[in-house]
């Protein structure tokens, strides 16, 4: 690593270390902007943004922010030897470790990852029995690029576009699991049949520049969801499941076998 790249670097790492110290106010600058801040749910939200009951509690174990840096411990140290188990570690890291304006695409995504759901704080609607996010990724898209101001930390603008693609397309793979849930074919039939390699590589047609992220990021979402022994019952039925769906994702789109 040249100079230029080591600082790069390490002004990258300061800034997602920065994000992840404002998270609690960056979602709650969220709420006020895009819910109704006068309603009494919001003012919950607002008083405690990362409570469990504020979140998807049939599929998640965490409120979202504490999600959020559990999927950042998993990026950095479990995603690595999954990865190396699957012999997609070298052919990964060449792709991730491309620079965008001198930092690499690892680093940019430490910071893809803490504003992943950022959308969250924005789309979350009550429904008769819990709370839903839907569209909550294309939100977290739009927030960082219009609302976050991410060069107050230090990024360029190719950078913050990464940041912003790499978040709005963390759940690409996550809409795919829900048509399949919602028929009741999301199981490892529907990973390991025929069609699933066509779907990734349909995957790869339309999001060239972050296919590869697209698999990484819904490996590390779904293992951030639960603990794979005390998590709740939903989202330990899937737990492995998704696994598969990354490995063979990945092993898809960078031509590699299972």
């Amino acid at each position: 690593m040249n100079m230029a790249n080591a600082a790069a670097h390490e002004r990258v790492r300061a800034a997602a270390d920065g994000i992840d110290q404002d998270l609690p106010e960056l979602a709650r600058a969220v709420i006020r902007q895009y819910l109704d801040a006068q309603s009494e749910d919001t003012q919950s939200f607002l008083a405690r943004p990362d409570a469990r009951n504020q979140h998807q509690t049939r599929w998640h174990q965490w409120g979202i922010i504490t999600h959020t840096r559990v999927f950042l411990r998993h990026l950095d140290e479990d995603i690595p030897r999954f990865l190396t188990r699957w012999g997609l570690w070298e052919i990964a890291d060449t792709f991730l470790s491309r620079p965008i304006d001198g930092a690499a695409r690892w680093d940019l995504l430490r910071i893809g990852v803490l504003l992943h759901d950022i959308g969250k704080f924005a789309a979350r609607t009550r429904g008769r029995e819990r709370y839903h996010f839907t569209g909550h990724e294309r939100l977290s898209g739009q927030i960082i690029r219009e609302n976050l101001d991410l060069s107050r930390y230090g990024l360029t603008p190719d950078q913050m576009e990464y940041v912003a693609r790499t978040a709005e397309d963390h759940f690409v793979l996550g809409l795919i699991r829900k048509r399949a849930r919602d028929q009741g074919t999301y199981d490892l039939n529907f990973v390991s049949g025929p069609r699933f390699p066509a779907v990734a590589l349909d995957i790869k047609r339309t999001h060239p520049e972050d296919f590869v992220e697209i698999g990484i990021l819904f490996l590390g979402d779904s293992l951030a969801k639960a603990q794979p022994d005390s998590g709740p019952p939903d989202a330990l039925t899937q737990y492995d499941l998704n696994i598969h769906v990354a490995h063979r994702y990945l092993a898809a789109v960078l031509d590699r076998p299972v």
